[in-house]
């Protein structure tokens, strides 16, 4: 295995648990080769195992902070029975996530179930490479029954590991709300983490008026509807969002006519909307960190106070508007002072009432402030 020297700064945060490696800690930039699997040293002390990968958050994972622990199938054995065991209370949930990369010790790995069928993410082709010793983890401790599919970052469709997934799309159950979802494709379709979003926008939308702000995965639109919203506006750039909320309604038996689904800019739509003194009682925004529409690009550092400062327009005493972000490097904190700002050059008064976190099954690490899926606020006019 090869070995890596690293600098001082970065032993301390190592031991401390922080999951991630960065091409700052290495003494030698050009020590990072792709897929490497490597021991990380300073001054020729032994400070953890770990692997190289190219991937969206830094250059590699720690494996283990244990210098004679061999990374082999009774490794990845433990973390997955470890992370069995933290989800007991949802083994007869109709899906969840069973495992959670950093969260649950092990960075480049999603696994999610969906009505008995397990859906691995790899995050990088290194830890994937590892698969066939994963895999056979699994079956140690899932058992060897279940079907498996495989996503791999930056591919569209899934590949068939083993067994049969039958009709596709399946239907997924939810406090009572069907959602389909098509395990062929690569791309998710329901965003688990918002779980108790869903649950909440079910309970509070009756007679309301929805505007829904990207966020097609998320499941809102529908859980408001059956929630009894009397109209629903739906407004992302993608034509894959209209499709999914089409899909969803439909599995509900819903009227499609009361949710006027609009493929454009987000922020052309605010402009129409504040121009005709339009009004909603419920807006639910889910920015991502960057899309490209038909006029414009949005960015979320950029453009969210801006996006929030227009929806604050559409609202009136008594209005709730939902904000929530799932990319990794926009934390709670960060999104408390967009709201601030937001909210200053706002003549009403507004509330924060509550905020939102993943659910239990996305579990996260305490020395990554990244690795919360989702940040949430809840902001009440009055």
């Amino acid at each position: 295995m090869k070995r890596v020297q690293i600098t001082g700064k970065s032993v301390r945060k190592f031991e401390d648990g922080y999951p991630i490696v960065s091409l700052t800690d290495l003494e030698n930039h050009n020590d990072f080769e792709d897929g490497a699997w490597i021991q990380l040293e300073n001054h020729g002390h032994f400070v953890a195992t770990a692997y190289f990968a190219k991937q969206h958050r830094g250059i590699g994972y720690v494996l283990s902070l244990r210098e004679n622990e061999a990374i082999d199938e009774r490794f990845f054995a433990g973390k997955l029975r470890a992370a069995l065991a933290r989800r007991s209370a949802f083994a007869d949930a109709s899906a969840y996530r069973l495992f959670n990369s950093v969260g649950d010790n092990l960075g480049g790995l999603t696994i999610d179930v969906y009505n008995g069928v397990y859906v691995f993410r790899w995050e990088n082709q290194a830890l994937k490479q590892q698969s066939r010793l994963i895999y056979a983890a699994f079956d140690r401790i899932v058992g060897k029954g279940f079907p498996i599919v495989a996503v791999v970052a930056g591919q569209e469709q899934a590949q068939l590991v083993r067994g049969d997934l039958g009709k596709q799309p399946m239907t997924i159950m939810e406090n009572g709300i069907a959602y389909p979802v098509d395990l062929t494709s690569g791309r998710q379709q329901l965003a688990l983490e918002f779980r108790d979003i869903r649950d909440w926008v079910k309970t509070d939308s009756a007679q309301k008026r929805l505007l829904n702000l990207f966020s097609a995965e998320t499941g809102v639109v529908t859980a408001a509807m059956v929630g009894g919203a009397v109209e629903a506006v739906t407004v992302d750039p993608t034509n894959r969002a209209t499709t999914a909320t089409q899909a969803q309604l439909d599995a509900n038996n819903l009227d499609q006519a009361a949710v006027e689904m609009r493929t454009m800019d987000v922020g052309n739509y605010l402009d129409y909307a504040v121009k005709h003194g339009l009004t909603f009682d419920t807006i639910a925004i889910n920015p991502p960190a960057f899309v490209r529409g038909k006029k414009r690009a949005f960015t979320l550092e950029q453009d969210l106070q801006t996006v929030l400062e227009q929806a604050l327009k559409l609202t009136h005493t008594g209005s709730q508007i939902l904000v929530t972000t799932t990319t990794p490097t926009y934390n709670l904190k960060r999104l408390r002072q967009t709201v601030n700002d937001a909210v200053e050059n706002y003549t009403g008064s507004v509330s924060v009432s509550t905020s939102f976190q993943s659910p239990d099954d996305f579990q996260s690490n305490v020395s990554d402030r990244h690795s919360e899926s989702l940040k949430g606020l809840l902001l009440t006019i009055v």
